[in-house]
């Protein structure tokens, strides 16, 4: 490998890098203000995103930041007390597929 094809390497990982930090910002941004939403104290955020992020791989972060806002707003019914299970029950709902029901 030669130096120039180094340097590109490494400011493509940079910059990749920094995408990352930007959604696990934006993703912590939507749980602070979900906790605000159900007035819940915030809690151990970065436990939280972690197991969000593992458990939903497959759904981009602008998916679950719209999952956060929907059930902090109440659209997945009321939240007593916000947790990682509430998190990924608004986030399950989010993206449940509308049953088709077949016409007689």
């Amino acid at each position: 490998m030669t130096l120039p094809n180094l340097q590109i390497d490494l400011e493509d990982s940079i910059i990749s890098i920094e995408k990352e930090d930007a959604k696990r910002i934006a993703l912590k941004n939507a749980l602070l203000f979900a906790f605000e939403r159900t007035k819940s104290e915030p809690f151990d955020i970065s436990g939280l995103i972690c197991d969000v992020l593992k458990e939903f791989e497959y759904l981009s972060i602008e998916n679950i930041i719209e999952a956060l806002r929907n059930g902090g707003l109440g659209k997945y019914g009321r939240t007593f007390k916000l947790s990682t299970q509430e998190v990924c029950f608004w986030i399950r709902q989010h993206n449940k597929k509308p049953l088709k029901l077949d016409r007689l």
